[in-house]
């Protein structure tokens, strides 16, 4: 909890209730906005990342927010580059525009990876691949040979795409647009928090690493894995040190399953759903002890204190049927597939909770 007592120790003075907030730094080439100020957090989840492309591209085609701060783990931490990128060179539409490119580049790939199903597998199982013989016979040789063997020069298709559409440099030397990327120190479990002027390929490549298909990733002396193990995505960065009042989560993972896993593919797919949720609970258990900790001190306004007003947009259900295995598979259809599901849950969400941003959460901690 040291991160929760971080953030009680840390209190502003409360502001009049007739003073605006102050604005974000920005670039001076940059227009101004009147919209509504909010950090994203964005998890992580492999091709089902293409969901949280979808409810970006339905937040941004809204314009009635300015993302000031971004967060995010794995595919989450692909689409907060992807779209800072998009909006600090031209612009809402340029991020949209930057987004799509960028997954249909990776639905390019999808051909030519192992975990791409046959059309015999799509006829019988369509895009839910757990438990086929593909799934196991590609889970039986990650056990038995490491990437070190099998991809000995540490090749990755990803770092080519993000190479050919990112400006690094753009998005280091910004003031208006804060980033926060995770990434896991594979020597102590925790998470290391990349923020906006240290970005670079290898920081996406560290964030991605999947320990049984991509080598670990060195910076800086450290050897990093893939972000969702740790923090996914990071939360209390956007409250520190970017110090936002309204958070919007985009959630792919379900927040629930009642089902019980029986079988040994159900009860694979929920360990690897409970370890993608498991950072994320603890820094929203983090942020709600915060908060009452710091509502019960001595003396002390609750609105003072720099705790956030929640949002949240997840996948439901939706995902679901498509199980575990299918985050592997950057089939350009079901890319598509996952883009609207998330067009489909950002735009509800803008129709019954949107305006309250600014107000109140609308997702209680």
């Amino acid at each position: 909890m040291e991160q929760a007592l971080a953030l009680v120790r840390r209190q502003a003075p409360p502001a009049p209730a007739s003073a605006p907030e102050a604005p974000e730094p920005h670039d001076a080439a940059a227009p101004e906005q009147k919209s509504t100020s909010l950090g994203l957090a964005l998890q992580g989840g492999g091709a089902h990342g293409a969901f949280t492309w979808g409810v970006l591209d339905r937040l941004l085609e809204s314009g009635l927010f300015r993302i000031e701060a971004i967060s995010g783990a794995s595919a989450g931490a692909l689409n907060a580059v992807v779209a800072a990128n998009g909006l600090l060179a031209k612009g809402p539409d340029a991020a949209r525009e930057d987004l799509e490119k960028f997954w249909r580049n990776v639905g390019a790939t999808a051909a030519f990876t192992p975990y791409n199903p046959s059309l015999l597998d799509k006829m019988m199982n369509g895009w839910n691949q757990d438990g086929s013989g593909r799934q196991l016979g590609l889970d039986i040789a990650t056990r038995l040979v490491s990437p070190y063997q099998f991809n000995p020069l540490g090749h990755n298709p990803l770092r080519e795409l993000l190479g050919e559409s990112i400006d690094f440099e753009l998005i280091r030397r910004n003031r208006r647009l804060k980033l926060y990327i995770a990434a896991t120190d594979i020597s102590t479990g925790r998470a290391k928090i990349f923020r906006t002027g240290q970005l670079s390929p290898d920081v996406l490549d560290a964030t991605t690493a999947l320990p049984s298909i991509h080598h670990a990733v060195e910076i800086d002396g450290v050897h990093y894995w893939d972000g969702g193990f740790s923090a996914n995505p990071p939360l209390i960065p956007l409250v520190e040190h970017a110090g936002c009042r309204d958070i919007l989560l985009v959630q792919i993972e379900s927040p629930r399953d009642e089902s019980l896993p029986v079988t040994p593919t159900e009860i694979r797919s929920r360990l690897a759903r409970l370890t993608l949720m498991a950072p994320l609970n603890r820094e929203l258990d983090a942020l709600r002890w915060a908060e009452k900790m710091a509502a019960h001190g001595a003396g002390e306004s609750a609105a003072s204190l720099p705790y956030p007003r929640m949002h949240r947009i997840d996948s439901g259900d939706a995902l679901s049927p498509l199980g575990q295995f299918s985050k592997l598979n950057p089939e350009w259809a079901m890319l598509q597939h996952l883009r609207d599901i998330g067009r489909q849950q950002a735009d509800a969400w803008l129709s019954r909770k949107a305006m309250h941003v600014g107000e109140r959460a609308t997702f209680r901690l």
